[in-house]
């Protein structure tokens, strides 16, 4: 019999447990406690009752108990603190509490309804041009999101993953998110933005939204502009958390980690006339890459966020980036995260641009993702949260 709740499904015949489409692995008194709690799911299950199914004639002290209890939460996404799914009950046991659905979406099926607490669409004015931007939870402290080379602030609050990432962030802070000039909901212009323009948009959007400072959240493509904020900026800055970025946008002599200029033009051909299918979902999501459902959704992503033409402009001006001699200049608390399979953005680019910012701290996550919101995201929010938290307890 199948289980479904939340982006879980869980196969008791097969003794299985699959999350966001992906199978998660179990020790099998783990299994064993998810599979008595929904047996069970109309009433708390006592620690006598636990003790005696997964170590039966045995004794076991209350540390394994909760050791248990811990996987069984983080298997399904969930933890002491939030417990949406398993919740302890003082002085008597557990309760699977996750509402189950024989028709549960899948995790990139689209959200009919945004998540509470966000905020309408706003523009903030910079240089003549309109700039997207909204916000989820409350602060401060702020976080301020800086997207990747596509991003969309109506579609992005339709896909599963993105949500649960964003919320879980939420949760600490106040998440702002725009849309860079050219893209998404922000005007559409002839020419794709300098960094220097982006770091001012940027500045427009935390006025807009009354930020005094906020942590940057730059992934990707938004790494370079998020560096040069802190760099030019620390008075509005709290910290930096990097994701899957780079310092200079071409392979040159003395930057060995992306492509060179002519395999980097044949990618932007090739990209480019892909453009309204799931292009180059093989670099940026490998393991996802075959799933008809995340092709489709990654296709209609990219129709929304931008166009052909203006695309190609995006990803020339990138090519064109370098950071390399503004790095040293930041003094602001800096983390710097990379997937070690990243197909797109090498994992020693990453580790290049940690060396060369002061103090900086490098951390390497498994997977093979670019995609931040995909896999296992606690890094992430470990980072950032530890980050905020010295802001939030001054």
């Amino acid at each position: 019999m199948k289980h479904r709740f939340l982006d879980c499904e869980i196969d008791l015949a097969a003794r299985e447990l699959h999350r966001g489409g992906r199978r998660v692995r179990l020790e099998p008194k783990v299994f064993d406690l998810l599979a008595l709690l929904l047996a069970h799911q109309d009433r708390v299950v006592t620690k006598d009752e636990v003790q005696d199914a997964l170590w039966p004639g045995v004794v076991v002290t209350e540390a394994s108990l909760d050791r248990s209890v811990m996987k069984a939460r983080r298997a399904v996404g969930d933890d002491a603190r939030r417990q949406g799914v398993i919740r302890t009950v003082p002085k008597h046991g557990y309760r699977f509490v996750a509402t189950l659905s024989p028709d549960a979406p899948r995790p990139f099926d689209p959200l009919r309804i945004e998540p509470e607490g966000l905020s309408p669409v706003r523009f903030a004015v910079s240089d003549g041009a309109h700039i997207a931007w909204r916000t989820l939870g409350e602060g401060p402290p702020d976080i301020l999101s800086a997207p990747g080379f596509v991003s969309h602030l109506d579609m992005r609050y339709r896909v599963r993953p993105v949500v649960r990432l964003d919320t879980e962030l939420a949760r600490h802070a106040r998440l702002i998110s725009f849309d860079k000039r050219g893209v998404g909901l922000s005007d559409r212009v002839s020419e794709p933005p300098a960094l220097e323009q982006t770091v001012a948009d940027m500045l427009a959007v935390l006025d807009a939204a009354g930020s005094e400072r906020a942590l940057l959240w730059g992934v990707s493509e938004s790494g370079p502009a998020c560096a040069l904020f802190a760099a030019t900026h620390p008075e509005r800055t709290l910290g930096l958390v990097l994701y899957g970025t780079f310092a200079k946008g071409i392979r040159s002599d003395d930057y060995p980690w992306l492509p060179p200029r002519e395999v980097y033009e044949r990618w932007v051909d090739s990209i480019v006339s892909e453009w309204g299918g799931p292009a180059s979902i093989e670099l940026f999501a490998p393991s996802e890459a075959q799933d008809p459902e995340v092709r489709e959704a990654w296709a209609r992503y990219l129709r929304a966020a931008a166009t052909p033409t203006g695309m190609r402009a995006i990803l020339k001006a990138m090519s064109e980036i370098d950071v390399r001699e503004v790095l040293p200049r930041i003094r602001v608390p800096t983390v710097v995260l990379h997937r070690r399979d990243d197909r797109l953005v090498r994992a020693g680019a990453g580790e290049d641009l940690a060396r060369r910012i002061p103090g900086a701290r490098f951390r390497l996550m498994e997977g093979d993702a670019h995609w931040w919101f995909v896999g296992d995201t606690r890094p992430i929010i470990e980072e950032i949260t530890g980050l905020l938290r010295p802001a939030g307890s001054s």
